[in-house]
């Protein structure tokens, strides 16, 4: 089928030679974990277990299976059959010894920062974080727990930022909005030379671009809602780490917080796998070609993209590449400027969240409080690139930047 303002070259069967690379950029053994998801003789895709809760033979089988209740199907608020199967799946894909699902990121984030911490403990955020969980963080100082910030990726200044109650390193990267890059070895090594456990939300590169458990990591989070799910439709999230810890999670956090997976929504990040690989690189590649335009042109400021920077660093941090989100600071005069350009968009849909098929702008202000500097400018837009092609979405931002 015929794209309009999108070119094909004959012989290329649709795809270029650069979209047949990034096809392949990914680890041949993740692409099959997607596709094969549930592989089974019978059903193609697996049941989905609608079930809150599960019959035993005898009432010491049950008594026996709630000491189990990580592993064995009780009831769905624990463990549920079509969950699993995701779990699985994840868990393989982030090199992981086990996953947990939960309703949302937000869900595996609280679950996370419950069972980790007590009163007393110190939580070290490292780059550009998530809102919400800054807000959880704040919220769990007026229970003991206390957080501070470093927005270096020198490890000398993260080591600087640790302090004796440090419990907890938690870091994004690439980071929220500005898509910064850490030094995640770096990070673990500093980490366990002093006890201390490491987290890492990994939502923004996807288990196919990064694998942080083989750096050094102890958890790995996701928002399951974004590239994973990949359609808009659900919400997820999940941890990953070793079995000992994410058991802790389990039953220190998750149970007790009861952000429960739904069997449906789990079926629907299993059937948002299978089509992982080839979304993310026809995304992320359409993204790279959009970010390059506004790199060029004269209205863009700014195009936060890692890619776009210190080419060797991104080549030996993100070696499989970056995902299809990046942001752009517009030479506009005000919020206001920036909001009317976003509006004179038709292809990229204003709404919050990423990682689906359809192309979104959103901005990281709500109001425009008056000139001056900020970590996120003012006239920044950040762009989630869908599938309706570069040209294509090229050209509407070239009449809403000539508007």
């Amino acid at each position: 089928m015929w794209l309009p303002g999108r070119s094909w070259r004959r012989g290329s069967g649709g795809i270029s030679a650069s979209r047949r690379q990034a096809l392949t950029a990914f680890d041949p053994a993740d692409v099959l974990t997607c596709l094969k998801v549930g592989e089974r003789v019978g059903p193609v895709m697996p049941p989905v277990v609608q079930a809150s809760l599960f019959r035993f033979e005898t009432l010491s089988a049950l008594l026996a299976a709630q000491g189990r209740e990580h592993e064995v199907s009780v009831y769905s608020r624990g463990t549920n059959p079509t969950v699993c199967e995701l779990e699985t799946a994840l868990a393989t894909l982030e090199r992981g010894e086990a996953a947990k699902c939960t309703a949302s990121g937000m869900g595996a984030i609280a679950a996370t920062l419950f069972a980790l911490t007590k009163a007393g403990d110190h939580v070290l955020f490292v780059g550009d974080i998530y809102g919400p969980t800054l807000q959880l963080a704040a919220r769990l100082g007026e229970f003991g727990v206390t957080h501070s910030r470093c927005l270096s990726a020198d490890i000398a200044a993260i080591e600087a930022a640790v302090i004796p109650a440090t419990r907890l390193i938690y870091c994004e990267s690439p980071g929220t909005m500005r898509f910064d890059l850490l030094p995640l070895a770096g990070i673990a090594a500093l980490a366990k030379a002093r006890g201390i456990l490491t987290a890492i939300d990994n939502t923004v590169a996807t288990p196919l671009l990064q694998k942080p458990l083989t750096l050094g990591f102890d958890l790995a989070l996701h928002s399951l809602t974004k590239y994973v799910g990949g359609h808009s439709d659900t919400l997820g999230g999940a941890v990953i780490g070793s079995a000992a810890l994410v058991e802790r999670i389990f039953r220190d956090g998750y149970m007790l917080l009861g952000a429960a997976m739904a069997p449906h929504d789990a079926w629907l990040h299993l059937r948002g796998l299978m089509t992982l690989p080839t979304r993310l690189a026809r995304q992320s590649e359409d993204a790279l070609a959009i970010a390059r335009f506004l790199a060029d042109h004269p209205r863009a400021r700014r195009v936060f993209h890692p890619a776009l920077g210190d080419e060797p660093l991104f080549a030996a941090r993100m070696p499989r590449g970056h995902s299809a989100l990046f942001a752009a600071e517009f030479d506009l005069p005000d919020h206001a400027a920036t909001l009317a350009l976003a509006d004179r968009l038709q292809l990229f849909a204003k709404a919050i969240s990423w990682g689906g098929t359809e192309s979104l702008v959103a901005t990281p202000h709500r109001s425009d409080p008056g000139p001056g500097e900020h970590r996120y400018p003012r006239t920044m837009l950040r762009f989630s690139v869908g599938l309706e092609g570069a040209e294509t979405l090229i050209a509407d931002l070239s009449q809403a930047l000539d508007g």
